[in-house]
């Protein structure tokens, strides 16, 4: 066993700290923010991948949703904020590839982001059994504010039935992702937390 480092054990005891008894547990490892470069390669990554491979990927008119999984993956590694502030940019990028949606993926993007902070350094960040489920529940939302803002704007909606469909493909499509990700990279970035 190694001996953690001073600033290791500072965070922790911050972290102990600022929990609220009874509520939540302080996580058994803080990871820190990705780098900058990692970020922007995953997200380039994602959105070729999505806007080229996808299509042909597709089961049951649902594609997979990189730019979701990225994300989400930064969102909690970093917080609230900053995965807002990504979700923005990245469903930007998507919006700007895709045409026709105006900024419907930007607001549902920037959104899933924040939602993804929201577990950021908490006990449920740490497992896969929250973790898959997790970006499940994050796809379903991300589609269902996508579409809401597409209603807002005026633009032509999939009917119920289909959307409902194509979301819940989707959001499994994703978490099968989520998992084969967590099983092939199980640090992701050096958070050995998600190994079990």
């Amino acid at each position: 066993m190694t001996k953690r480092s001073d600033a290791e054990i500072a965070r922790t005891r911050a972290f102990w700290l600022s929990s609220k008894p009874g509520v939540t547990a302080a996580p058994a490892v803080s990871p820190d923010a990705p780098l900058w470069w990692i970020v922007a390669l995953a997200l380039i990554v994602a959105l070729g991948v999505q806007a080229s491979f996808a299509p042909a990927l597709a089961f049951r008119g649902a594609t997979p949703s990189l730019v979701t999984l990225v994300v989400a993956w930064y969102g909690l590694r970093s917080g609230v904020a900053r995965g807002f502030a990504f979700g923005l940019f990245a469903g930007a990028c998507e919006d700007a590839l895709g045409g026709g949606t105006g900024v419907a993926w930007t607001f549902a993007t920037g959104i899933a982001g924040a939602l993804a902070g929201r577990i950021a350094n908490t006990w449920l960040a740490d497992t896969k059994l929250v973790l898959v489920p997790g970006i499940a529940l994050l796809t379903l939302a991300r589609i269902a504010i996508f579409t809401l803002v597409l209603a807002i704007g005026g633009k032509p909606i999939p009917l119920g039935a289909t959307l409902v469909h194509v979301a819940l493909w989707q959001s499994v499509f994703d978490a099968v992702l989520a998992l084969a990700a967590l099983r092939i990279v199980p640090t992701l970035g050096g958070l050995g937390a998600y190994r079990r």
